[in-house]
């Protein structure tokens, strides 16, 4: 029964892939791609590796043992996961890429780079800042986390959780550079320091998600819509990077920094490809199963998104407030000891409302994040819109493992912060954008296909060679003057000119 259910995950992800492929929305932006890459390693390739090797090392820790109806309803709901995400995604963002940066948008963003390195500056100052902390803390052993024993959650008890994230900002500010300055190697020195340092405390996430925000906007900047050769070899270095890391938590990197420092490193315990914590997301659905709602007597019904709103506040000013959410209707602990966790899409749904929570919640973020990508892929694509999707996009590599709303709130707001921060200071400075050169450029053509008897193009014509300064700064200078007063000085320009009346 469970090898069926296994080749039934393999034949439907390949049927979704091959529709997939066929359509015109088929590229590394779309977040199917994403999601399709996170489900095909964790809840395909996985589950067919651990079966073959027993993998039994998640059930000894979590304090557990799924039944085989249980390891069956796991591969059966995460596979109706993905076909809701998949069906959503594409019945809202089933467009192509259209790739709008031309020589207006390479105008816009020659302006904007000083703006940009304002920005840059504020808030990666602010992010340096905390890295400097979490590492000055990981250094000395310094662990503020306390992890509830009711309900397994970390705990921030002396530090303000806003001080300890802002070391997020740095991904987007290492994007921004990178891309601003043409890829160059010197532009990409932040992003190599800020991978070592941030992975010499342990953590990996953040600068994966810069790593891959990079390598996207790489790829648009280039209009190709799937992976070259280099990005696939960097995609390679870093996953490599990404297990050395979760081996010892950064304590190898911090030794080799801080010379003559002596850190104790951890053993080293052998595992088993795809063995470990990172890729368990299948024994975590079985511990989610095997709990709800056979245990508990109940779903969570949402509820658990209630933790939206007192998240926010940090404890030092609501020294009471909750754990988690402020409505528990149980804890997982109290069936086993499920920790370090991650519910992942279809686990989460499923802890709301079983089958049907399954198909709503991916459901609806297949449906929201296909809809992000048609805004992004048809609209202007300013440059702060490619930056915004880029910084953004990448943030769901750890949401669709994570499963959980608040992920997305929590680690979203720093890594968008740059961005918005950029936005503001162009908009206060007064600094045109694209979409007001392009709408010029269109009315200057309407108006001259008009006078020589055309018909009027419906828009701006895209014209790569760069325009004479002279025509530059008469286009500019226009722009600023009054309708009737362009006309009459186009009357006289037309009257000034040979053989006319």
């Amino acid at each position: 029964m469970y090898e069926v259910s296994l080749a039934l995950a393999v034949l439907c992800y390949g049927l979704v892939l091959g529709y997939f492929s066929r359509q015109q929305s088929f590229n590394v932006f779309h977040p199917l791609t994403l999601y399709l890459a996170f489900h095909g390693l964790v809840f395909v390739l996985r589950p067919i590796v651990a079966y073959i090797g027993d993998y039994r090392g998640i059930y000894i820790l979590f304090q557990f043992t799924p039944s085989l109806e249980d390891k069956v309803t796991v591969i059966l709901a995460s596979t109706l996961g993905m076909l809701a995400f998949a069906f959503f995604s594409l019945q809202t963002g089933n467009v192509p890429m259209l790739f709008r940066h031309d020589r207006f948008a390479i105008a816009e963003r020659i302006r904007l780079l000083p703006s940009a390195l304002w920005a840059v500056a504020i808030c990666g100052l602010m992010g340096a800042y905390s890295l400097a902390v979490v590492w000055n803390r990981a250094t000395a052993g310094i662990n503020d986390m306390v992890r509830d024993a009711a309900t397994g959650t970390a705990i921030n008890t002396t530090m303000n959780g806003y001080v300890v994230e802002s070391q997020l900002m740095l991904t987007t500010c290492c994007v921004m550079i990178g891309w601003l300055f043409r890829f160059r190697l010197i532009a990409l020195l932040p992003l190599l320091t800020f991978i070592v340092f941030r992975a010499g405390t342990g953590g990996r996430g953040p600068f994966i998600t810069a790593a891959v925000g990079l390598g996207m906007i790489y790829l648009y900047e280039h209009r190709r819509r799937f992976p070259t050769i280099r990005v696939m070899v960097l995609g390679a270095v870093l996953a490599a990077l990404f297990v050395t890391i979760g081996a010892d938590r950064g304590a190898g990197i911090r030794a080799a920094i801080n010379e003559g420092e002596q850190i104790e490193l951890a053993a080293e315990t052998r595992q088993r490809p795809l063995e470990s914590m990172d890729f368990a997301n299948m024994e975590f659905f079985e511990f989610l199963v095997y709990a709800v709602p056979q245990r508990t007597g109940t779903h969570e019904y949402f509820a658990s998104n209630l933790i939206i709103f007192t998240e926010p506040i940090p404890r030092v000013l609501w020294p009471g407030k909750p754990v988690g959410s402020p409505v528990q209707f149980f804890k997982l602990f109290d069936y086993g000891f499920p920790i370090g966790m991650t519910r992942s899409l279809p686990g989460e749904g499923w802890t709301q409302l079983g089958w049907v929570g399954v198909v709503l919640w991916c459901g609806l973020w297949g449906a929201m994040l296909g809809g992000f990508y048609r805004r992004f892929a048809t609209g202007t694509q300013s440059s702060f819109a490619v930056m915004f999707y880029f910084a953004f996009i990448p943030v769901f590599v750890i949401a669709f493992r994570d499963g959980l709303l608040a992920t997305i709130l929590r680690q979203g707001m720093f890594f968008i912060a740059p961005v918005i921060l950029w936005r503001l200071i162009a908009g206060y400075i007064g600094l045109p954008l694209a979409q007001d050169e392009r709408a010029l450029a269109a009315r200057q053509a309407r108006r001259k296909a008009t006078q020589t008897g055309d018909e009027a193009p419906t828009e701006a014509p895209v014209d790569p060679a760069p325009r004479p300064a002279v025509f530059r700064r008469e286009l500019e200078a226009a722009r600023w003057l009054p309708p009737a007063v362009r006309r009459r000085h186009e009357r006289l320009r037309r009257a000034r000119q040979p053989g006319t009346s």
